[in-house]
C-alpha cells in the first residue's frame, strides 16, 4: 500500500475511535454481524426476527464482515469489538480505495492519484461514514473495484485487456445490485455504457451468469436467515421503492437537492478543481457525465440521501485531481485540503455528540454494578447508539418494547433509559444521570468574538436521555 492508502486508513480508525456509536439507520447491519459472531446458528435468538424493519436486507455482507472479524471476538467485547468490527469495514473500504487510486495512477499519473487520496483524506462524510455499518458502505467495496477497473479501460491500449477488465467489471456490478444494493445498476449503467464497445457476447453470459449467482446465493442464505420459504431482499427492497413508491414517506426534497445541496457538503474544497478537470480532459469528462447522469436518475424520486449518490464522490475527487494537476495549481489546492480538513474534523466533532443513547448505556454499567437488572430502553435511545455489542452484563435484561404507557407498565424495570422523564417522575422513578447530546451550535458577532478572543462558534450540548432508576423496586426487593 501507498503511504497515503495508509494515511486514508488511519483517518477512518481514527475516526471510527472518535465516535464508536452506531445510529438507528444501522441497527440492521451491526445487529447482525453482533448475532453472528456470538449467537451462533440459533437464528432465533438473533435481533432482526424480533425488530425485521420496514424491507428486509441481506446477511451476506454481516456474515463476511464477521468472518473476517471472528478471530478478533477470542480478544474483545462490548463496544471494544464493535470498533474492530467496523475497522474491518473501514479497512475493506480503504483497500477498494486503494485499487482505485493505483488505478488512477496508471490512467492519468502519479501526481493525479496523489490529489485523489488528499481529496478524499480531507473529506468528511467519504472517510466518517467509510466504517458505518450501511447498505451503501458494504455495496462501496465492489462498486470502487468496479470503478477501478472502468478507469483502467481507458488506460488499456490493447483489446483483450480492455475487454477482460471489462468483463470483470460487469460480473462485479452483477453481484453488487443483485445480492448488496439494488440502486446500484443506477451506477452501474453509466459505467457499462461508457465502454460499450467493449461490450462481446461472452461479456453478457459472463455478466448473466453472475447475476444468477448471486440471485441464488443470496436467495438460499437470507431465506434460512430470515425463516422464510423464499427470500431475495433487494428484490424486495426494489418492490418497496420502485414499484410502490414507499420511500417517499420518509420525506420528499427538490429534484435539484443533490446538485445544490448534498454534492457541495460531500465534495467540499474539491468541487472547484473537479470543475477544472472535466473541461481540462475529455476522459475526465466522461467519468463525470456518467457520474451526472446517475445522480440525475437518482434526482427522479423524490426521497434523496447523500449517502445515495456516495459513489460519485471519489469519481469527482479524480476530477478534481487531474484538474489540480492540469492547471498546476498546487498552493491553492493544498488551502482548499486544509480548509476541507479543518471542516471535516469540526462535523467528526460534532458527530461524535450524536450517540446519547451509547454513551447513556455505558455510563449506566458504571452506575450500577448489582445482578438481575431490567433496564428498558426507549426508542430515542435505541436509535441514537445502542446495540447489542453495548448490552454487556449477561445477567442483565436489555428490553426495547414500544409503545407503553407510564405507570404499571415500567413497575417492574430497575432502570429507564428515556428521553422523556417527566411521565416516569411521579411513578418512583428518580434521574440518576443525564447524559448530554449535541443541540445546534450558535454564532457569535465576529467582532465581539475578536474582542473575547473566542471562538464565535459555539457547539450547545443539552440533556437528551436520562437513566432513571425505580426507587419503589429496590426499596421492595431490600
Amino acid at each position: 500500500m501507498d503511504p497515503l492508502d495508509l494515511l486514508f486508513a488511519a483517518m477512518v480508525a481514527a475516526y471510527t475511535v472518535a465516535a464508536p456509536y452506531t445510529k438507528v439507520e444501522e441497527s440492521f447491519f451491526v445487529q447482525a454481524v453482533h448475532d453472528a459472531l456470538l449467537s451462533g446458528c440459533n437464528i432465533g435468538t438473533w435481533d432482526h426476527l424480533a425488530f425485521p424493519g420496514v424491507v428486509p436486507r441481506s446477511f451476506i455482507g454481516p456474515l463476511a464482515i464477521a468472518a473476517l472479524s471472528w478471530p478478533m471476538k477470542w480478544m474483545f467485547s462490548g463496544l471494544a469489538l464493535q470498533i474492530v468490527v467496523r475497522l474491518v469495514l473501514g479497512t475493506a473500504v480503504a483497500a477498494a480505495n486503494a485499487r482505485l487510486r493505483h488505478a488512477v495512477q496508471k490512467t492519468f499519473g502519479q501526481r493525479a492519484a496523489w490529489w485523489f487520496c488528499m481529496f478524499c483524506i480531507c473529506q468528511f462524510h467519504y472517510v466518517f461514514w467509510t466504517s458505518r455499518m450501511l447498505g451503501n458502505t458494504l455495496a462501496l467495496v465492489p462498486l470502487l473495484v468496479a470503478q477501478a477497473d472502468w478507469i483502467l479501460c481507458m488506460a488499456a491500449t490493447d483489446a483483450r485487456i480492455r475487454e477482460h477488465r471489462y468483463r470483470r467489471m460487469a460480473a462485479v456490478l452483477a453481484f453488487t445490485c443483485v445480492v448488496l444494493r439494488f440502486d446500484s445498476v443506477v451506477f452501474a449503467i453509466p459505467m457499462l455504457l461508457d465502454h460499450i464497445s467493449a461490450l462481446t457476447w461472452r461479456t453478457v453470459r459472463i455478466a448473466f451468469a453472475a447475476a444468477v449467482v448471486s440471485a441464488a446465493l443470496t436467495a438460499t442464505i437470507d431465506s434460512w436467515m430470515w425463516q422464510s420459504a423464499w427470500m431475495w431482499p433487494e428484490a424486495r427492497v426494489f418492490v418497496f421503492n420502485v414499484i410502490q413508491r414507499r420511500s417517499s414517506e420518509w420525506g420528499i426534497t427538490p429534484p435539484l437537492h443533490y446538485f445544490i445541496h448534498f454534492l457541495p457538503r460531500l465534495l467540499l474544497g474539491s468541487l472547484p478543481f473537479a470543475a477544472a478537470g472535466i473541461v481540462s480532459d475529455s476522459r475526465v469528462a466522461r467519468l463525470a457525465a456518467a457520474c451526472l447522469a446517475s445522480i440525475a436518475i437518482f434526482s427522479a424520486n423524490g426521497h434523496k440521501e447523500w449517502r445515495f449518490i456516495l459513489p460519485a464522490v471519489p469519481i469527482f475527487n479524480i476530477c478534481a485531481a487531474v484538474g489540480v494537476v492540469r492547471l498546476r495549481v498546487y498552493r491553492l489546492a493544498a488551502a482548499a485540503c486544509c480548509a476541507s480538513l479543518a471542516v471535516a474534523v469540526s462535523m467528526a466533532y460534532i458527530s461524535s455528540l450524536n450517540y446519547p443513547g451509547g454513551h447513556a448505556l455505558s455510563r449506566l454499567h458504571t452506575i450500577e454494578s448489582a445482578p438481575n437488572v431490567t433496564v428498558h430502553i426507549d426508542t430515542y435511545a435505541a436509535m441514537t447508539g445502542v446495540t447489542r455489542f453495548g448490552q454487556i452484563r449477561d445477567d442483565w435484561i436489555y428490553d426495547k418494547t414500544e409503545g407503553l404507557e407510564p405507570g404499571q407498565h415500567f413497575e417492574n424495570y430497575t432502570y429507564l433509559l428515556t428521553a422523556s422523564p417527566k411521565p416516569h417522575a411521579g411513578n418512583g422513578f428518580t434521574v440518576v444521570a443525564a447524559q448530554q447530546g449535541y443541540s445546534g451550535i450558535d454564532i457569535a458577532p465576529i467582532l465581539i468574538s475578536l474582542r473575547s478572543l473566542r471562538s464565535p462558534i459555539t457547539i450547545r450540548q443539552s440533556p437528551l436521555v436520562w437513566i432513571m432508576r425505580n426507587d419503589r423496586l429496590l426499596m421492595t426487593s431490600n
